[in-house]
This record gives C-alpha cells, structure tokens and sequence, in this order.
C-alpha cells in the first residue's frame, strides 16, 4: 500500500470502534469522508490552517489540494491572513473617484449589511465555502431595513452588484481565484413602465401645475422645475445644479448639464453628473422654452422684492429668497403636489421613467432618447424602459401582417386574397 499524503485525512465516525486502550480507533474498514488541511499562512501566534472535507475517497480529496494549491501559487500572503472586514476597508480605501453619495451607499453596505454578517471570516473562506455568501444574501433578503420593509429586488441587485465589483477587485489583486459572488441567485427586477402613471396622468399634472383661474388657485411657483423634468428626463440633482448664465441659452433652445446638487448625509454636495455621459446638451421644445421664459420673468420679480437679501445663486430654481433648493423637499412637495392634482403619488425621480417611456412610446428613436437621458449605452435604455401597450402591439401585429400580403403579392399569389376559397382573406383585395 502507498504511503498517504500528508495533510489528506480520513474523518472517522461515532460508530467505529476503539481501540482497546481507548486512545485511537481498531483497524477496520471506515466509511468516514476524507478531507485536507493546508498552511496558508503564518499568524501573530500560530499557523493559519485551511481545512476543506466531505469527500468520499482519498483520491477525491487529494485532488482537491492539489487544485487549491495550484490556486494559491504566487498569490500574497496576507490574502490568506486578512479578514473579509479588513479587505472590505482596503477595498474602499482603494476607491478613489467615487461620488460623495456613492461612497455613502457603499459604506453602509459594509458597516451595516456585509461586516457584521461575515466580517470576521477569513477572505479565503469565501472562496472555499461560496454558500458563505449565498446564505448572506438570502439573509440580507430576508431582514427588513430601517423602515420596517425587507429589501426589494432592484435594491438586492444594487447590493449584489457593488459587493460583486468588490470581490471581482480582489480577483484583479490575486486575493481570490474566482469570484465568490457569482454563485448568488437574485430574484428578477421587473421592468419598471411609466410607474403608475399613464399619458393622461402626465398631462393632468402638467395643466394642474398652471393654476385654475376659476376657482382662484394660484399657479404652482415650481412649476418650471416639474415641468422640465417631464420634458427632458434630466435627474433631480441635474435640474437643481442648472445655472443661467452657464447651462441654459432660451435663444438657442438648449440647455447643458455641467453640474448636480445630491443631498448626503453630510449635507448637499455640488459635483459633475452621476456618468460621463450625463454631461450632454439637451434641445428644449417650444413650449419647455416659453415656460423657462416666465419662469425667469418671476424669479426676476422676486429678486427685485427681496433686495439685498437675495442671495445670488444664479441657479435656475432657488427659494423665495435665491437660497438653493433642498432636494429632499423638492420630492416631498412634488408628492403633495401629486395628491392635489389627483394623481397617483410617485417618487419625483419617477418622472424621468414617465418621460422616458412616453418619449419612445411616441416614436423618439432610443439613441436619441438615450442621448438624452444622459445613458451610457442605447441597449440599458431599451432593456429597462421599452414598454410595449395593447395598442403599440396592435399595430406591430397589423404591420406584420401587411409585409405578409405585400410578399403574397410579389409572388404572384395575391389572387387568392380575392377568393374565399383560397388561402387569403376572403374579399380583401391587396393593392
């Protein structure tokens, strides 16, 4: 019999018998599983040990060594010592360029949902044991959040995706051998179509906003706001950074994205749009251009009331007294302003979805609509917003019908759309 490796063991089982001193086990022929034991580092005070079982036979268990040895090779030491928190801190510390808001997200991700579930595993668990992190996010899943509701599949997606591009830097920096992440399931995020809004919500709300000269109800201050971000799909952040002087021309039709006010935990923070491709120019319709007008007309009215208490923002939608919006009070107010005009409530970014829909509903090509909206590619505007009503799919099925006569009339065959006895379609005559 060979000499066996050393570090390939087999597990023994309760029933097996003992020896007669009652230091070991009597030789017999055991059905225990077998498992391996590899140093994978040096500690402050002793070895590190990786420990892998549950094969059914020596060979099986040998192999496996030797392919997790093979994985290790010219990887660092400390990617074997570290902890899943320290790599995880490491990890942020190494993201540089992210937005204010973004690393807030992220930070909470890993103070609050990772850290205290599997924080104190070693890395190299999560590659040897990937159920580690499947079982982490069905708990994620299963856990309400701070308002009392469990997590909702798009912001599992979110969760999953940023955890993911933290484990997939570990593969870049040969921490890990492959991707741990990727063996998570996520529930599918269904398409989101124009909220619960339809074409004639949209359009109510856009007339509520101009007052009601019979019963005496003002027109709503804000109403610009709003309304351009029915018009042109532009972010909340995106229409609260826009300038005057800088990012609109009225006489041109256009106004350009250069800047975005978002609200963080630390208060408002003024940087560049959320993508590169969020910097864009945006044509503005004549009527989107007679509203900006009258709303320039007022604003100009209150800056002359307020005197020197104006504070000159230069900022397109501001206070009574040109202080800067509060983006959290531009979505509550849209939402009472929901209510009055009797409409469905809807969050305010919720907007951007109606107006995108609309856009390619109405026929707007999805480059152009894409450009727009400040998306990196056409494909993410037609996967997450393309929604197909009975009527748009009415008239696919009547066009598609119409190639079909036009091909039966090209072979030859169009006759028998005449004639009831034939294939076509008794006394419909193709021209």
């Amino acid at each position: 019999m060979s000499r066996r490796e050393p570090g390939v063991r087999q597990r023994h089982l309760r029933a097996c018998p003992r020896s007669e001193d009652g230091r070991g086990y009597a030789p017999h022929k055991c059905k225990g599983p077998w498992e391996y034991v590899l140093e994978v580092g040096e500690g402050r005070t002793n070895r590190v040990q990786e420990k892998k079982g549950g094969f059914t036979t020596y060979e099986a268990a040998r192999t496996a060594k030797a392919k997790r040895l093979a994985s290790l090779v010219g990887r660092p030491v400390k990617a074997q010592q570290m902890t899943v928190a320290q790599f995880l801190n490491e990890w942020l510390e190494a993201k540089r360029r992210l937005r204010p808001s973004t690393r807030e997200s992220y930070e909470d991700y890993v103070t609050r949902l990772w850290v205290p579930r599997i924080g104190a595993l070693r890395l190299a668990e999560l590659e040897t044991n990937p159920l580690v992190v499947v079982r982490m996010f069905a708990d994620i899943a299963a856990t309400p959040g701070r308002h009392g509701q469990k997590p909702s599949p798009a912001t599992m997606k979110r969760i999953h995706a940023v955890f993911r591009g933290a484990l997939g830097w570990g593969v870049n920096l040969r921490y890990l051998a492959f991707n741990p992440a990727q063996a998570v399931e996520l529930e599918e995020v269904r398409r989101p179509s124009l909220g619960e809004w339809t074409a004639e919500h949209a359009a109510q709300f856009w007339t509520f906003l101009d007052g009601d000269a019979e019963t005496g109800r003002e027109p709503e201050r804000l109403r610009a706001l709003y309304k351009q971000a029915l018009a042109t799909a532009m972010r909340r952040g995106e229409l609260l950074g826009q300038e005057w002087d800088r990012d609109v021309d009225l006489d041109a039709q256009i106004t350009v994205v250069t800047e975005q006010r978002v609200k963080t935990r630390s208060g408002v923070v003024v940087g560049p749009p959320k993508t590169k491709a969020g910097s864009r120019p945006i044509a503005l319709d004549d009527v989107m251009s007679a509203v900006l007008v009258v709303h320039r007309r007022e604003q100009e009215a209150e800056r002359a009331a307020a005197g020197e208490a104006w504070a000159n923002t230069n900022l397109l939608y501001v206070n009574a007294d040109g202080t800067p919006l509060n983006p959290d009070y531009v979505g509550r107010h849209f939402q009472t302003l929901c209510r009055h005009a009797g409409v469905p409530v809807i969050r305010f970014h919720d907007l951007r979805h109606v107006s995108i829909t609309l856009a390619l509903l109405a026929g707007v090509l999805p480059k152009v609509v894409s450009a727009r909206a400040g998306h990196s590619s056409t494909w993410f505007t037609q996967d997450r917003y393309v929604y197909v009503d009975h009527a748009v799919n009415r008239d696919a099925a009547e066009q598609i019908a119409a190639v079909f006569d036009l091909g039966a009339h090209r072979t030859g065959r169009s006759d028998s759309a005449t004639d009831p006895d034939g294939p076509g379609r008794p006394g419909k005559e193709v021209v």
